[in-house]
């Protein structure tokens, strides 16, 4: 029998990051009030963009492009 409180988030993922990626979370979270914690910040980045209306033609955003130039060049080698 569980003790205790239940988990609010009993799912737990392990995800990677990059530097850039951690750096433009942490600068959002900053600009928040009061300032969440990392996880709560993605969380919440999350469903911001799973709200997001898609466009038409879903627009490549400098991350994505970064990611795909980097293939591009280790398939050149």
């Amino acid at each position: 029998m569980p003790r205790g409180r239940p988990e609010l988030y009993p799912v737990k993922k392990v995800i990677g990051f990059d530097q850039s990626m951690l750096a433009a979370i942490d600068h959002w979270r900053r600009q928040q009030t009061p300032i969440p914690t990392v996880s709560d910040a993605i969380r919440a980045l999350v469903e911001l963009g799973l709200a997001a209306k898609p466009s038409a033609a879903p627009a490549e955003t400098a991350h994505a492009s970064k990611l795909a130039r980097k293939k591009m060049r280790g398939r050149r080698s």
